[in-house]
């Protein structure tokens, strides 16, 4: 599995042949678009603008609900500030959370998730309260991300409060076995679109 970042909260993840673009987004940022072939593309914020770049017809998903195609099976949950979507492909579990960034907006995703692998947490809440949502969901990687809603610098104030020595990294490949059996690795991923 390849993890790439496109800045805000978009990531293109690719096994195989198989492409899925999370909250790709159009002109009118201060981002290039994200332009590459994708079969799924899933929404955490169900108002955004879907005038993606992506090509190759992709799939859809933008709701509340639980999806399965190429293999890919996920569960998205509506919350009072975005849909998180929980993704399961090639054995790993992968957690987008969107711009949900309040603790207590948890309580509806943590009985159905289980361990999680990899978690994508954007830094515009308050640290203190995302080292909260960490702890609670204890994955083994973390993937920060700057999306609409974080301040300049929230990256840096995220990673002090954290207090562990991040990764950085152009794109992060991945397989289950060798995911972190103990500790937890952090993963800056450098944005492709900037």
């Amino acid at each position: 599995m390849i993890i790439s970042y496109y800045g805000l909260a978009c990531f293109k993840i690719q096994s195989g042949d198989t492409v899925l673009a999370i909250d790709p987004y159009g002109k009118g940022t201060n981002f290039t678009p994200p332009r590459f072939e994708a079969g799924v593309i899933i929404y955490t914020d169900q108002q955004a603008k879907q005038d993606y770049s992506i090509s190759g017809d992709p799939l859809v998903f933008s709701t509340p609900g639980e999806y399965e195609t190429k293999n890919i099976s996920f569960n998205g949950f509506g919350t009072a500030s975005a849909i998180p979507f929980f993704i399961e492909w090639d054995g790993i579990k992968l957690l987008h959370l969107g711009e949900l960034g309040e603790p207590d907006e948890l309580e509806i995703i943590l009985d159905h998730i289980g361990t999680i692998d990899i978690l994508f947490i954007s830094t515009a809440s308050a640290p203190s309260k995302l080292q909260k949502i960490i702890t609670q969901i204890d994955p083994r990687v973390v993937i920060p991300m700057q999306t609409t809603r974080a301040k300049k610098g929230s990256l840096e104030l995220f990673l002090k409060e954290v207090g562990e020595k991040p990764e950085k990294l152009d794109k992060l490949t991945i397989k289950q076995k060798s995911l972190p059996v103990e500790g937890r690795r952090l993963v800056v991923l450098e944005a492709l679109g900037s």
